[in-house]
């Protein structure tokens, strides 16, 4: 592993500690720092720091997504109405309408099986699967019909036994040349359209966080989220302004920053 850079370890010693800082509200700032640094995240005492830090992150995303299904059952939205497996294949209904699922026991399991394939996952993402686990937001709003959910783009996380699952079946047909993993169904696919092609992240990547490919926004994993929970769970409402204002602060209301 290579030394750190002098300026990495100029931020170390010269500043509070990265989770001391994240923690009293420098979200955006650490992340970059840690960001920046790549590989050299892997270097102790780094390491340690940015797991606290990105452990930390996601349970306040996991915070936000419960706060968020309880403002989406104030709003009487429908989860499930019109997405993909209600409409077209209502036999795996059940396997993928749960709104929400923690880690299951077996997840480090999971996780080490899928390190072992495809190589090092962004840190990031280890910690998603770690605290948060899958979600799926797929659905529509009471005077929404389904024509309008692409326009939603709701956040939909897929499960890390899945997305195995998906990597060990990619990985014995073709040997997977690609290298990606697809975290979640497009924008239009969610609700049964055509679309471009899944939201995917490619591995190995040896880093803090990794670009959220495909998706419209063009960031990482982690700004993804972000922009996912500004808007209520529903990114698409940043250009196409569906909800009313009362609803959208309904959505938002108590969510905390990360």
């Amino acid at each position: 592993m290579p030394a750190l850079s002098g300026i990495y370890r100029g931020i170390y010693v010269g500043t509070p500690d990265l989770y001391d800082r994240y923690r009293q509200g420098a979200y955006q700032d650490v992340y970059d720092e840690l960001l920046a640094m790549q590989e050299d995240i892997y270097e102790s005492p780094i390491y340690e720091e940015a797991l606290l830090v990105m452990r930390e992150l996601m349970r306040r995303v996991r915070t936000n997504i419960e706060r968020l299904i309880v403002h989406l059952h104030s709003l009487r939205y429908q989860f499930g109405k019109g997405g993909f497996w209600q409409e077209f294949a209502p036999e795996q209904q059940p396997a993928f309408s749960a709104v929400f699922q923690s880690p299951p026991p077996g997840t480090p399991e999971h996780l080490a099986r899928l390190e072992q394939l495809a190589g090092p996952l962004p840190l990031s993402l280890k910690c998603w699967y770690e605290e948060v686990g899958r979600v799926n937001l797929i659905g529509l709003f009471p005077a929404h019909k389904r024509g309008d959910g692409p326009a939603l783009d709701p956040l939909y996380i897929e499960s890390l036994e899945q997305v195995l699952k998906e990597t060990q079946v990619f990985l014995e047909i073709d040997g997977w040349p690609d290298r990606v993993v697809m975290l979640a169904p497009d924008q239009y696919h969610k609700y049964g359209f055509s679309g471009a092609g899944a939201y995917t992240v490619t591995l190995p990547c040896k880093a803090l966080d990794a670009p959220f490919e495909d998706e419209p926004h063009h960031t990482t994993f982690v700004n993804y989220l972000r922009g996912c929970l500004r808007w209520g769970g529903f990114p698409g409402l940043a250009t196409e302004p569906r909800l009313v204002p009362e609803g959208m602060d309904m959505l938002t209301k108590d969510l905390v920053l990360f």
